[in-house]
């Protein structure tokens, strides 16, 4: 509804400075003989405006709901005016057309704030303080984390493994982060334990030292054509790289022997990647590694393309084409389909690819979607319920309580199967969510903590 608002105010103040249009109108209204039905259609129309948000009893929370309860009150007040009051309208009007661009200019302006403002705002609800990590009633929370960004579940399915983010640009200056494990009968974190060998799974100019610092985004885990588990991580810090390493499998834990890198050419920022059982892979180019935050602000509104997915295959990148979109986000690639299903995060959609024809066979509107995660015959995406200038102090929180929904999705078809939603609760902004059992585990790109909801 906000993207809705957002053109009809940008038409609305077009349109009002169109004077021959307004003309137009003004004729046929003043010489109308129906002016009551019409006035009485207005009320009516007003009067579904200010029902519609007060079915939800935190209207007043969403500045879209808000904008349909204020259009409700003026349609309605503008009803009975027209109703009780013709007769003096229509005689003020040769004075208001003589000065016709003197009164409809600062409305023209008004319409186009309103216009940006309910496109870069949503949620202007109270924030819950949740700076001390506990669950609540909606949601079981495991402190102790640090912006456990993607997440995957290892081969023997006794641990969650996940990148903890340290941050991307133009949000925040990029930062190292590291790894960690999650032992899902203990629920305990779990350092895993990284050493450096040859470089065999890379580009062999790439190099990485034991001391050398990490800092990872998307993730990916599969099992190679030859047996060995393969983990691919997207990498910002201190350079643009993407890491190869081996997961090998120890009595209580996973550890990550290193396989080798590539350097990202500067040209490309990558997001998250997904892999192939014989190595090659695919990555997610968001946008220009120098975009500013005011132009990222600006492509978050309007929708316009920044990104593509790249394939590195025969040790190059190459674009795949056809892939373009707003802020290409997480990724999940069904190998054996040659599908793979792209989160436009900017652009507010989930789109399933064919890889065979490069053609996008299917989308579903997801509001700021980012990993997605394929399980069986469903995906689950997070996503985020709020537009860019609601974040607000985030930043500096520790965890931020936004509203935020999980959905499952059909794979074939992109249906919603199971919607969660949730505000002022113990969790926020999150960026995975990883089906185990009867649990879901939610991941997050600002949080000192994983979450955790049942499924339904």
């Amino acid at each position: 509804m906000n993207y809705f608002y957002f053109f009809f105010f940008v038409f609305l103040g077009i349109l009002v400075l169109i004077k021959p249009f307004a003309e137009f109108l003004k004729d046929k209204i003043t010489s109308s003989n129906y002016i009551n039905i019409i006035a009485g259609i207005t009320i009516i129309i007003g009067l579904i405006c200010v029902y519609v948000p007060l079915t939800d009893q935190y209207w007043y929370e969403r500045v879209w709901k808000i904008v349909t309860f204020s259009l409700g009150i003026i349609l309605i007040i503008r009803g009975l005016v027209a109703l009780l009051f013709f007769n003096q309208i229509k005689k003020a009007l040769p004075f208001v057309f003589h000065h016709y661009f003197k009164f409809m200019s600062p409305i023209s302006m008004m319409f186009f704030a309103l216009a940006f403002y309910t496109v870069s705002s949503d949620y202007v609800g109270p924030q819950k303080d949740i700076s001390n990590c506990s669950s609540d009633n909606k949601l079981e929370v495991i402190c102790n984390f640090k912006n456990p960004e993607d997440i995957v579940i290892t081969p023997d399915k006794k641990f969650l493994f996940m990148s903890e983010f340290g941050g991307i640009g133009p949000y925040e200056e990029q930062k190292s982060g590291y790894f960690a494990l999650l032992d899902l009968k203990t629920k305990t974190k779990i350092i895993p334990n990284i050493t450096i060998e040859e470089n065999i799974w890379g580009d062999p100019e790439c190099t990485r030292t034991i001391n050398k610092k990490h800092g990872p985004h998307g993730i990916d885990l599969i099992k190679r054509n030859d047996g060995r588990y393969q983990l691919g991580v997207i990498n910002h810090y201190p350079d643009e790289t993407i890491e190869m390493f081996e997961m090998i499998k120890k009595k209580d834990s996973w550890d990550m022997v290193w396989r080798g890198c590539i350097d990202v050419p500067y040209e490309l920022y990558f997001n998250d990647i997904s892999l192939r059982r014989d190595g090659s892979f695919y990555a997610s180019h968001m946008y220009d590694r120098d975009i500013t935050l005011n132009k990222w602000l600006f492509v978050s509104i309007i929708k316009i393309n920044t990104g593509f997915l790249v394939e590195w295959a025969e040790n190059k990148f190459k674009k795949v084409e056809g892939s373009d979109g707003s802020g290409p986000n997480g990724i999940a690639l069904d190998e054996d389909s040659n599908i793979i299903y792209i989160n436009y995060n900017q652009g507010d959609s989930i789109t399933k690819f064919d890889l065979l024809s490069n053609k996008k066979l299917d989308k579903k509107f997801i509001e700021a979607p980012d990993n997605p995660f394929i399980d069986g015959n469903d995906i689950w995406v997070t996503s985020l319920d709020f537009q860019p200038n609601d974040f607000g102090e985030c930043e500096f929180k520790v965890s931020c309580s936004l509203p935020f929904s999980i959905y499952r999705l059909d794979k074939n078809n992109l249906e919603i199967q199971d919607k969660y939603s949730f505000s002022k609760t113990v969790f926020g902004l999150p960026t995975v969510a990883v089906p185990v059992k009867n649990e879901v585990f939610l991941g997050s790109f600002h949080s000192d903590r994983l979450g955790i909801i049942e499924k339904n």
